[in-house]
Order: structure tokens, then sequence, then C-alpha cells
């Protein structure tokens, strides 16, 4: 079953299984919108996520693919509180594998379960803005994190 959120950044489609949250990118995807009410549920989390007045979700997740180790770095990112970042070093040190920075990289790039699973609150560890699906998301990256900071886009330009 699938949901959509028309969200600041984009349509957010959403995937339930088994009354699980399976999968949610920010993509219009070409979806049939199924009325369930876990998807009302996810719809009202992000409505007011976006309105800064939810800042835990209390969605069901299930991983329904990915390695062992993917599945421990996206639990460790489920751990990160709203607008808060921690750095590739530190999700590695929580899951026991100092040395696993690059892999844990990787596993954020292939989080299948975005802004619930925050991926983008993991960052660099000079601050930086690297990752997210790639070097063409950053952009959004810094829009979540600017959501989640309080920040407009045009307020956070003025500091830079």
């Amino acid at each position: 079953m699938f949901g959509k959120f028309h969200s600041p950044l984009g349509v957010i489609t959403y995937e339930v299984k088994d009354n699980f949250l399976v999968g949610m990118t920010i993509d219009d995807l070409d979806v049939t919108i199924d009325h369930d009410p876990l998807i009302e549920q996810i719809h009202n989390e992000l409505d007011h996520y976006f309105h800064h007045t939810l800042h835990t979700f209390s969605i069901p997740i299930k991983f329904t693919y990915g390695t062992p180790f993917q599945h421990e770095v996206w639990q460790a990112m489920q751990k990160i509180p709203f607008g808060k970042t921690l750095c590739y070093q530190d999700i590695a040190n929580e899951i026991h594998r100092p040395k696993a920075l690059r892999a844990v990289g990787q596993a954020c790039k292939r989080n299948p379960i975005g802004i619930m699973v925050p991926c983008h609150r993991v960052i660099g560890k000079d601050g930086s803005m690297t990752g997210y699906s790639g070097k063409a998301y950053v952009d959004l990256k810094r829009q979540l994190l600017d959501h989640e900071m309080g920040l407009s886009r045009e307020s956070f330009i003025k500091k830079i």
C-alpha cells in the first residue's frame, strides 16, 4: 500500500506492508494511493513534523532488505534527536565498528526510509554536508537540517 504527502520539499511517497512503514522517498512516484489507518498516521505525523509540532516519529518501521550491517546503521540513525547531527565516525563508533566510515556512508546512502530514519542528520566530521544519496541531494539534506533547526533557507544563506 502507498501514500503520498505534499511537503515543502516536494512530494513524499511512502510504502506500507504488514502494518509497517517499509519505504519513504522524496519523489512523486506513480503509485495508487491507498486508504489505511497507518497511511493516515504517517501523513499526519509528516504534517506535524513539517509544522514543527512533532520531533519524534512513532510509526512502526521494518527494514525489508539490506545487510545486517546496514540495519545496524539505520537503527543507530534513528537514535539521533531532532535538530541534532552526528558524524559518520560517531555512527561507526555507536555500532562498535570505528573503522567502517565508508561503509556507514554507503549504508546512509541506501537508507530506504528517508526522514523517519534520519540519514540527513549524519554529516562529515568537519561539519560538511556530505553524502545524502550523492552530491545531487546535499541541498535536500541541508534543507531538512535547516527545517529541524528552525532556519529558513534565506536565514541560513545569510549565516554562511
